[in-house]
């Protein structure tokens, strides 16, 4: 069957068997199949206050809804959410056969689905670790031929051996820190190092020889280049590779002052705005050479590449892939089926069931090449004792009064296409339901404020929820609107 929009999609999906389940520590990560799948299933293990709006599109089983409490702790993922006897028991009461729609997969997710007899809809997670290295980004860019940034991987000990003099001359005034030992994305590890004050304190940081609880071996040390941050998203398919337009990365937004780390993911701006012919064709060509290189090796579906666009040198660097479902997801799917275009978790479902289709690659990239209008932002909790009084909050539409300094809730909503206005913007993935201190999760007293455990990990940023935009949230040179700075302090209650 040849796929040219979303009526055949649904047409094929209609056909298979089976029982397809979204894993997700929040339910709207994973919402995007509800719009082509019936039945379709979502396992989320944190409790939003969204969840009464996604029940309108899918079945939802949360976790710390069924407990009562905040589930976290060190080491909490897809695996530890679906072994857990809760969720065996919703499971077991699906259908077989069971499809598993994944952020990523993990080696004891791979046992588990193997004595449940699971398919799990993602690559094998050796291959998935194994992409995601440093050394492995860094080999595969000399082995292309791609723009390098200047800079390696050393031993850590370089850090404590050679002082900010050394690299400055190496690299020049401003170079990036990253530890890649710390497997979590969003800017965790990453420290761009503007002075000697600022390498000193990096030094005392990794004094013991390990961050946020990781023993760290390795630094890569690479030179700061100034320009746009940017990414694609891209699938790998039996018929070729699907790639994004290239999006403009929202990075270390001011409500991020606090956190100890540089490079913090905030969320994606996507409008008409051209990019330079240059840069869209160098994106372009080296996403594609990326995603021929790693399906050689077995990669299918879904990732995503970070770029850095230098618009003074008219060159694009790529910076890392991320071998996962990333950032960008549900938004830029949301924004695709508004356009009546078809989401890339289409293909990507499609590659790991092995189902025969057919599509005509150079015609869908010519459409996912064509602007969309929308932008996302990432809220976090501010950290510290004093935490933003977010019991107001509410999940779905909201109108934003910028004369009057006000806002007003709308309606139930979780779609791009529900926001009527550039006035108006969507509070959803959030906000959480529960405001428990981080000792234990037995006393109803104890749930009056956020905390570690309330986030449902001991590894910050905390995640407070995202908010959905019809319009671009900067200017040309990354300043948030003042609409959109509106909406960050009435969250904040500030």
């Amino acid at each position: 069957m040849c796929l040219r929009d979303l009526d055949d999609v649904k047409k094929l999906f209609g056909s298979l068997s089976g029982t397809f389940i979204g894993v997700g520590m929040t339910a709207f990560s994973r919402i995007t199949p509800a719009y082509f799948l019936a039945p379709y299933h979502i396992v989320s293990l944190k409790k939003t206050l969204d969840l009464p709006l996604l029940r309108a599109k899918a079945d939802i089983f949360c976790l710390e809804e069924e407990t009562g409490e905040p589930v976290g702790g060190k080491g909490l993922n897809s695996a530890r959410l679906l072994d857990h006897s809760l969720t065996q028991q919703f499971l077991k009461k699906l259908p077989k056969p069971k499809h598993l729609l994944l952020y990523q997969n993990y080696p004891d997710l791979m046992e588990l689905g193997k004595k449940e007899g699971w398919r799990l809809l993602a690559n094998p997670a050796d291959l998935r670790i194994e992409v995601g290295e440093r050394t492995f980004f860094d080999n595969m860019v000399v082995a292309l031929g791609l723009p390098r940034v200047p800079g390696a991987i050393y031993p850590l000990e370089v850090i404590h051996t050679r002082g900010h003099e050394y690299w400055a001359e190496k690299l020049g005034p401003e170079f990036v820190a990253q530890l890649p030992d710390v497997g979590q994305g969003g800017g965790r590890g990453t420290f761009f190092i503007r002075s000697a004050q600022e390498y000193e304190r990096l030094q005392v940081r990794l004094k013991e020889k390990s961050w946020r609880g990781v023993k760290l071996a390795s630094v890569a040390i690479h030179r700061f280049v100034q320009g746009i941050p940017a990414s694609v998203a891209v699938c790998l398919t039996r018929h070729g590779v699907l790639t994004s337009r290239l999006q403009r990365q929202l990075i270390d937004l001011p409500y991020c002052r606090h956190l100890p780390e540089d490079g913090i993911f905030c969320g994606h701006v996507w409008d008409e705005t051209p990019w330079p012919s240059w840069a869209a064709e160098y994106a372009r060509t080296q996403a594609a050479s990326i995603g021929k290189y790693l399906w050689a090796l077995g990669y299918k579906g879904i990732l995503g590449i970070d770029f850095v666009i230098d618009e003074g040198k008219e060159q694009v660097y790529p910076l890392e892939i991320n071998p996962r479902f990333t950032g960008a997801f549900p938004m830029l799917s949301l924004l695709y089926q508004k356009d009546g275009k078809i989401p890339l978790e289409v293909f990507h479902i499609l590659e790991f069931l092995d189902v025969q289709y057919e599509v005509d690659v150079e015609a869908l990239n010519e459409q996912y090449g064509k602007p969309i209008r929308g932008s996302h932002l990432l809220l976090f909790l501010p950290g510290g004792i004093e935490q933003p009084s977010t019991g107001r909050l509410r999940a779905g539409l909201h109108e934003h009064n910028q004369e009057g300094k006000r806002v007003f809730f709308v309606s139930r909503a979780i779609d791009y296409q529900d926001i009527k206005n550039d006035s108006q913007f969507i509070v959803i993935d959030g906000p959480l339901a529960f405001l428990g201190p981080a000792r234990h999760h037995h006393g109803a007293g104890e749930r009056r404020g956020y905390s570690q455990s309330a986030t449902g990990s001991s590894d910050p940023p905390y995640r407070l929820c995202r908010v959905l935009f019809s319009c671009p949230v900067v200017d040309n040179e990354g300043v948030l609107s003042p609409h959109a700075l509106g909406v960050i302090e009435w969250i904040y209650g500030r």
